[in-house]
């Protein structure tokens, strides 16, 4: 008879649920912007704005002092948009030749483009 350790099992089960749980995460809490094709926004910002080459929201996470989170750059990187520059709270990605300036302030995000 085989002996299993409780530990190993629970160890690959929680790895497991790991696996399946981060994808779900990254699918369910950000969405496709309406205005910038392919560039993610977190489902929990509350559209304030929206026009033509600009969108803002009202976001919790959002400062200026220490940028966007982590998790959000991350999102933002696994999209497939690559930093190209930053100023104080200004940061632009590029993907495919398009770019986006991303303003991270104090419970504000917005999202721009100065295309014409």
């Amino acid at each position: 008879m085989i002996k299993i350790n409780k530990k190993i099992v629970s160890g690959l089960i929680a790895c497991t649920a790991l696996l399946i749980v981060i994808p779900l995460l990254i699918l369910f809490l950000y969405e496709e912007s309406e205005e910038f094709e392919g560039f993610p926004v977190p489902k929990t910002a509350e559209m304030t704005t929206y026009k033509c080459n600009l969108e803002a929201y009202n976001w919790g996470a959002a400062s200026e002092e220490n940028g966007l989170p982590l998790r959000y750059r991350a999102i933002i990187r696994l999209w497939g948009w690559d930093k190209k520059e930053q100023e104080g709270s200004l940061t632009v990605y590029e993907k495919d030749g398009q770019e986006i300036d991303v303003i991270s302030q104090t419970d504000y995000l917005s999202l721009s483009t100065s295309r014409n």
